[in-house]
């Protein structure tokens, strides 16, 4: 069975299509209907949905349901002995859009902006080349805290353009496996003028992507600071040295 012919079976039972694929690590999502959830299309043994294909210039196309070990050729996508979470950060940060199927369609979405109705599926991830001058850095910890320990990592992208301004920024904050953007941080730096010292302010904008109010949420929103603090220093290093 090919991608196509399993779209074309899924369309004939609508809304009832249940595709059985198994744990994607990319996208961090699991399809294994139960017997009689729906109509039921097994598609685990799809090819599509396991290769791995590059580009000469770098540009990736991943099934959905790839191993995270099919993309030790892109470090760029995957450094030694990054988690999934983190690949797939990097797949976000490289602005990665995944093709979803259903209902004898297709749409794309970009990676971290995924949801899925019960009866899609998403089937392919699309990487763009990186493009030039992009610096991408990642600093993690893990917090302790009244007893408990919690990971927490900050994710940076930022490219350094030939006028000289920040573009393509993206910092993503990753809370015990929880990523969320820091949108308000990345507007600041956006189109700005290459000046370091604009990263404290981000930095201190970047915390506010951990919600809450209470005192656990203080230690974490403190603790994220000084590592957005450094991923902008290094991301901007390595944008720097690429441009």
């Amino acid at each position: 069975m090919t991608l196509r012919e399993a779209n074309a079976q899924g369309f004939m039972h609508r809304e009832r299509t249940r595709y059985r694929a198994g744990t994607s690590p990319l996208l961090g999502l699991v399809l294994e209907p139960a017997a009689g959830e729906g109509a039921i299309v097994d598609v685990a043994d799809i090819a599509e949905l396991h290769a791995v294909t590059f580009a000469p210039s770098r540009a990736a196309t991943i099934g959905a349901f790839a191993a995270p070990a099919a993309l030790a050729d892109a470090p760029h996508l995957c450094p030694a002995d990054l988690s999934a979470a983190g690949i797939r950060m990097r797949l976000a940060l490289h602005d990665a859009r995944v093709t979803v199927y259903g209902l004898g369609r297709t749409r794309t979405v970009p990676v971290d902006g995924l949801t899925l109705a019960p009866y899609e599926l998403p089937a392919v991830i699309e990487v763009p080349a990186p493009k030039p001058g992009l610096g991408v850095a990642e600093r993690r910890i893990v917090q302790r805290e009244g007893g408990h320990a919690i990971a927490l990592g900050v994710t940076v992208a930022l490219r350094v353009s030939l006028l000289g301004r920040f573009e393509n920024v993206r910092i993503l904050v990753d809370v015990g496996g929880e990523v969320r953007r820091a949108a308000d941080a990345e507007k600041a730096l956006e189109k700005q003028r290459v000046e370091r010292d604009r990263f404290p302010e981000v930095a201190r904008m970047g915390a506010n992507a951990v919600p809450g109010a209470d005192a656990r949420a203080s230690a974490i929103q403190r603790a994220v600071v000084p590592l957005t603090m450094a991923a902008l220093r290094d991301a901007f290093a390595e944008a720097r040295a690429g441009a």
